[in-house]
């Protein structure tokens, strides 16, 4: 056999160098996939010639114009901000507080995956290595049936070429068996957790939040097994969670039917040279004492019936013993490549993670022993990215600094406008606008929010109107439509909702029992149902003290009530209380009292 392998090596050794350098070299890939991304992106931009900087360096692009999110715009080229944002990716994960690291902590802890680990590159080498042995035993084992036209090196290294196949499928699929065997453990695990369920909707088996890393404590409150649905996707039967075999059900009939098919392979291939060794029996020697030897002496016939009657009864012999060992040995390699699956498939169940997000949690928390020693180790590794960023923008501006076709008052302004083009600025730039977003999205919600209010009570003040129309009440129905009747006024014809309301009240209005009053602010207004004064005071403008003339304000004083930002929001309904109005007009007016103060 060593001399089979000697003769495959020395006719195939450019192939097999390549192959196995490569299935090393992927080792480290797959363990290191996040640092091997990043040099990855470096060399696609740095690369002399072919990366993007080249490109860049002929297409430089315009300048940034200011927008709604970046009044004052730096002045950075297109270009310039595509290659920084290559670079704001990676440095953005290398900006976690002790916060965070507390969190990814606590999300692992919940799922009850803080003990588990992925596998390391000693691992990852053993399984790279076992699958390679089964690749070259499934070669010897499919060597005599393929490729039957070709040469016999052909042959074998066609046949090793398939065992890998296999080999590499059978790698795939002994990971997706022990993942699915260790998520069927968790939903044990959660399981066994329903003898302790809880009353009521909180005792339910279901997930009842959204749950990642950032938000990992919006489940506090919730019982152990609902926080460990929360992390980890599985499947269900009907309410409850439930375990999944049809994966480990294919891979096993995979895996003997494999074993199975090779032991068959081999015992047709033994068959084969049985049937040859009986056609072309090795000749026997006879020893001396049994058959002496003399030259031109005639044997007699019945001499030599007995010498051929051993020699047959010698290779029957060795065919025997032959075929014995043969089955051992074939027995032994099946049950070796059902060990080699069954191995893979254990430590792909004692290694990896089930939860959504416990990879990510891991990756930021297996290093460290503190969350002082994770602050220092990102600090320096997004320096280290930041130094990246600034040497490759540097190189880009210096690139196009020669293309570009400038002199005079335009070199040497663009010149100086290089030295605000930094990452660093671009970094600043980046979180001005993420504040300015999330501001204009707080002003817009506010707004949605007014909206909605208006809305409520035009809405509220039909319906109470025609309720008092159908009841005969006309001291109610001359108080809605004093109140309501100069708001109406003030709603605008092609306001699409509002307008609709303003129809509705208006054809209402005949009803009225007595001829209205000059439109006024409504300083006093007369006492009428609860549920219409409450929503009344929600869009009415802050209380005059006396009665006047004036038209009906038509924005919100969120001032009047005065500075309510230094109330907590379980005060709102006391305040609301001493002030005599709805507790949403409090809630909005120091809503925007906040948003006056951040801005300021």
């Amino acid at each position: 056999m060593l001399e089979i392998f000697r003769s495959f090596f020395t006719a195939y050794w450019y192939v097999i160098i390549p192959v196995v350098f490569t299935v090393l070299l992927s080792i480290p890939v797959i363990v290191y996939w996040s640092s091997f991304k990043y040099w990855l992106m470096k060399v696609r931009i740095r690369l002399p010639g072919l990366g993007r900087i080249s490109h860049w360096v002929k297409h430089p692009g315009e300048k940034e114009k200011p927008s709604d999110t970046n009044a004052k715009p730096i002045g950075f080229l297109s270009s310039e901000l595509e290659l920084c944002s290559f670079y704001d990716k990676y440095y953005r994960e290398h900006q976690p507080s002790e916060a965070n690291f507390r969190r990814s902590q606590d999300y692992l802890g919940k799922i009850q995956e803080d003990g588990r680990r992925e596998k390391g590159l000693g691992l990852w080498t053993l399984i790279i290595v076992l699958m390679l042995i089964e690749a070259t035993a499934f070669g010897f084992a499919l060597a005599p049936f393929a490729l039957t036209l070709a040469t016999p090196n052909t042959a074998l290294a066609g046949a090793f070429a398939i065992g890998l196949v296999i080999s590499i499928i059978g790698l795939f699929l002994s990971e997706f068996a022990g993942r699915a065997l260790y998520k069927n453990r968790v939903v044990d695990n959660i399981m066994s957790y329903e003898n302790l369920r809880r009353t009521g909707a909180g005792g339910d088996m279901i997930s009842t939040h959204i749950i990642t890393i950032d938000n990992t404590n919006d489940d506090d409150s919730c019982a152990p097994y609902q926080q460990m649905l929360n992390r980890v996707k599985v499947d269900k039967d009907g309410d409850m969670p439930a375990k999944r075999f049809t994966m480990l059900i294919g891979y096993g009939v995979f895996i003997i039917g494999l074993a199975v098919a090779a032991f068959w392979v081999r015992t047709e291939t033994l068959n084969a040279q049985e049937s040859d060794l009986i056609a072309n029996p090795p000749a026997v020697m006879q020893s001396a004492d049994d058959f002496p030897a003399a030259d031109n002496v005639p044997i007699p016939d019945d001499m030599k019936a007995l010498s051929d009657s051993a020699t047959h009864k010698s290779a029957q012999d060795q065919i025997d013993s032959l075929h014995r060992a043969s089955l051992v040995t074939f027995a032994v390699l099946s049950g070796l490549f059902i060990f080699i699956q069954a191995s893979s498939t254990y430590l792909a169940f004692i290694f990896g993670f089930a939860g959504t997000h416990s990879r990510k949690a891991w990756e930021r928390t297996h290093k460290f022993s503190s969350a002082d020693d994770f602050m220092r180790y990102h600090a320096n590794k997004a320096r280290g990215v930041a130094n990246d960023a600034q040497a490759s923008l540097g190189t880009l501006q210096g690139l196009q600094m020669k293309v570009f076709r400038v002199g005079g008052k335009e070199l040497e302004a663009l010149r100086s406008d290089l030295l605000n083009r930094t990452f660093e600025s671009y970094i600043a730039q980046e979180d001005e606008k993420n504040a300015a977003k999330a501001r204009k999205n707080v002003t817009d919600n506010l707004g949605k929010e007014s909206r909605k209010v208006i809305e409520n009570y035009f809405k509220k003040v039909v319906a109470d109107l025609s309720a008092a129309i159908e009841a005969g009440d006309n001291a109610r129905i001359n108080d809605l439509i004093s109140v309501a009747g100069p708001r109406f006024e003030q709603i605008a014809d092609n306001d699409p909702t509002l307008a609709d309301f303003k129809k509705q009240f208006a054809g209402l209005s005949i009803f009225n029992a007595k001829p209205n009053a000059a439109p006024t602010a409504a300083a006093v207004v007369a006492p009428v149902e609860n549920s219409v004064a409450e929503v009344a005071q929600a869009v009415e403008a802050a209380p005059t003290p006396t009665p006047t003339a004036a038209p009906a304000q038509t924005t919100f004083d969120h001032n009047a009530f005065g500075d309510l930002t230094g109330y907590e929001e379980d005060d709102i309904d006391y305040v609301a209380n001493k002030k005599g109005v709805d507790a949403a007009v409090i809630r909005r007016a120091r809503k925007l009292q906040l948003l006056d103060k951040s801005e300021a």
